[in-house]
């Protein structure tokens, strides 16, 4: 089974960001070179309709993307190996570019197909105090992030 975490949000969220674009001729240097993670729209291909993919998530927040690949540590496993940090550091610039739209994100994390049992936390921060170590949850944990400065209803 995959570890995936979710993100939602009130606001169109992209499906990825961040790195520039690599010819298609780039030689990555190495492993870490090359890690990056891959964002996944909560859009039913075959009906072209969205799609929640959990129902903790608030109904408010129905834009929502998978994040997948990279490596995204759970809570009791985290090392602060590079390739951890460098997945936290993508995954902290996306919900950062994404707060400038929303003031309300929805970060959760699950195995695959374990995404409605119950929640194991639930917390809140606000988009100022945030850091990439804050976004280390435990599996089935949500974090709320709010932004003060954004209104949108």
């Amino acid at each position: 089974m995959t570890q995936y975490h979710y993100l939602a949000s009130k606001s169109l969220l992209s499906k990825g960001m961040g790195e520039e674009e690599k010819s298609p001729r780039y030689i990555y240097i190495n492993d870490l070179d090359f890690l990056n993670l891959n964002f996944e729209n909560n859009i039913d291909y075959d009906t072209k309709e969205m799609f929640s993919y959990s129902k903790h998530f608030s109904p408010i927040c129905k834009y929502q993307v998978a994040i997948s690949e990279g490596k995204l540590p759970l809570k009791n496993e985290y090392t602060g190996d590079a390739y951890e940090l460098k997945s936290l550091r993508i995954l902290y610039d996306y919900v950062i570019n994404a707060s400038k739209e929303s003031d309300r994100l929805e970060l959760y994390t699950s195995w695959n197909g374990e995404e409605d049992l119950p929640l194991t936390g639930k917390k809140e921060i606000s988009i100022e105090k945030l850091n990439p170590e804050s976004l280390i949850l435990r599996d089935r944990e949500l974090l709320i992030i709010k932004n003060k400065n954004i209104y949108n209803f």
